[in-house]
């Protein structure tokens, strides 16, 4: 199925989307969540999602032809940078 990405404010930094939307191959029984893990967007970082224009979860499921609008939070200090994973 193909559903159409587009990220917001420092998303468009550090996801693999940019700054321009993208079409991208999703497998069937696909929800939000295991988009944003393909296009390496943190569910920390994300404030709201949209989907076709309403407001979604990240559990949803994605269907053909969707158009999935990521909103980043609040940066931190405006550096964009990302927790360090624990180790």
């Amino acid at each position: 199925m193909r559903v159409t990405i587009v990220v917001h404010g420092s998303l468009r930094g550090t996801s693999t989307v940019g700054t321009e939307e993208v079409v991208y191959e999703a497998h069937d029984g696909w929800r939000v969540r295991d988009l944003s893990a393909m296009l390496n967007i943190w569910d920390s970082e994300v404030r709201e999602v949209l989907r076709n224009g309403e407001k979604t979860r990240l559990d949803a499921k994605l269907r053909n032809r969707d158009r999935i609008e990521f909103f980043a939070r609040a940066s931190n200090g405006g550096n964009g940078a990302r927790p360090r994973p624990a180790q």
